[in-house]
């Protein structure tokens, strides 16, 4: 199961998403991810603690995984048409988009892999994580077009290999986005009037791409109101891993909303 926690900038995505990941490690092996590409994962956890292992997502990181997966089946394809260099394929890889399409691969491998219970993603700020959402679904569709149109003009070209590896990036994106769907959000959210309002429309954009309908959790709050729907945590001080640990211990009676099967989350 992947659980994501999405929200505004600076509304504590980090501490909460990290405090659930150590309750849920006491029961299940898990792994936290973090998307952002300036993480602070490492702040709060200078090492793994026990039956949960941290994971930072870089960008050259990223981009270095997408040159090593991919990298030789693009030159394949751009050899159909003219011939290339390597540096076209380090070009490619660092090219705005690349790496964050491929970062919800890496995600869901973790998911796919059997290795762990649970996967808690800690994203970027919303703007970013949604734009990453989006773009996940559009290279879903765009690969669907790309094959047919590679069906009308493939007489054209020397090989039908690029009709099979079109295929199987068709099928790859088919996978990534059922397993995204099949995600459980979580939106992080405070009660100023800002955050909720973003709240709302951070909802409503999950909910257009079919995407289940998000739990949130109200950080920093005094008190519950009759809009407010879903977890409500305190206000807490101390260091940032004192923090985490704090609101470990306020989550550690309400496990199951974060691992009830998502058929009883929607409306």
């Amino acid at each position: 199961m992947i659980l994501a926690f999405i929200g505004k900038g600076g509304v504590g995505k980090t501490t909460v998403s990290s405090a659930v990941a150590l309750n849920l490690s006491q029961i299940g092996k898990t792994v936290l991810v973090s998307s952002d590409f300036m993480p602070c994962l490492q702040h709060v956890f200078p090492k793994d603690p026990p039956n949960l292992k941290v994971v930072q997502l870089r960008e050259r990181e990223v981009a270095e995984r997408w040159k090593k997966r991919y990298g030789e089946e693009v030159a394949m394809i751009l050899n159909e048409f003219v011939e290339v260099d390597d540096w076209i394929i380090d070009h490619i890889a660092s090219s705005p988009g690349v790496a964050e399409e491929f970062l919800i691969s890496n995600i869901v491998d973790l998911e796919m892999s059997g290795n762990y219970d649970y996967v808690i993603w800690d994203t970027a700020a919303s703007s970013a994580t949604m734009h990453l959402l989006f773009l996940e679904r559009e290279f879903y569709s765009h690969l669907d077009r790309d094959v047919k149109i590679f069906l009308k003009i493939r007489d054209r070209f020397r090989s039908q290999k690029i009709l099979k590896l079109l295929e199987e990036w068709k099928a790859l994106a088919d996978r990534v986005w059922e397993q995204i769907l099949l995600s459980k959000f979580f939106i992080v959210t405070t009660p100023d009037e800002l955050c909720l309002l973003q709240t709302e429309e951070i909802s409503l954009d999950l909910k257009s791409m079919g995407i289940n309908e998000p739990q949130r959790i109200y950080n920093r709050s005094k008190q519950k109101s009759e809009e407010q729907f879903g977890l409500l945590l305190p206000e807490l001080s101390g260091s940032a891993s004192e923090i985490v640990q704090k609101t470990k211990e306020a989550l550690s009676n309400s496990i199951a909303f974060f691992t009830t099967p998502l058929q009883t989350t929607r409306k």
